[in-house]
């Protein structure tokens, strides 16, 4: 299986579980969002099927020691910097374990399962549409799905995360219609 046009996984030898059309929320060209009854349902999903990159595939290097990186992916680059930034969407960093975490704790950062293709900016969406947190404890090979401040999609796999000294995000963004 090779990964989708749009994607920035190249770990193609691998795929995903199927999912339900329930489970994907029945985006799909040529079928609608809509609930039992039968009426429209309004959905993150639907802004995200437009997406376009802006960044990414690329690997950004962040320094985990102490506080971390803030990370701003609101930018045509990602800006990466030690001291809080604003706009910041996502912080990298080691003060226990490496892990991200979303600054004013907003449920914009969602797990994936560590194999399968890289998400679509809609699948991406639709993920922390329905698995948000604001935290998680990362190591090699973790993916992720992110809504920034400004409402852009990014898409993360954590490349190599250490207790100390500089770990390495591969980050994809997406400008979604409503950005």
């Amino acid at each position: 299986m090779a990964s989708r046009p749009g994607s920035s996984d190249d770990n193609s030898a691998q795929s995903a579980p199927p999912q339900s059309s329930a489970a994907a929320g029945s985006t799909e060209k040529g079928q609608s969002d809509k609930d039992q009854s039968g009426q429209a349902q309004p959905s993150t999903t639907k802004s995200a099927e437009g997406a376009r990159a802006v960044f990414g595939p690329k690997d950004v290097d962040a320094d985990t020691t102490n506080a971390g990186s803030y990370i701003d992916l609101d930018t045509p680059q990602p800006v990466v910097s030690p001291t809080k930034i604003n706009g910041g969407d996502i912080i990298f960093s080691a003060s226990v374990e490496p892990n991200l975490f979303v600054p004013e704790s907003a449920s914009n950062l969602a797990p994936l399962p560590r194999s399968g293709p890289a998400p679509t900016a809609a699948e991406c969406a639709d993920s922390v549409d329905r698995n948000g947190t604001y935290t998680a404890n990362v190591k090699r090979g973790d993916r992720f799905c992110l809504l920034s401040g400004e409402g852009r999609v990014a898409y993360l796999r954590v490349v190599t995360a250490p207790s100390t000294g500089t770990g390495k995000l591969n980050i994809t963004v997406w400008n979604t219609p409503d950005a």
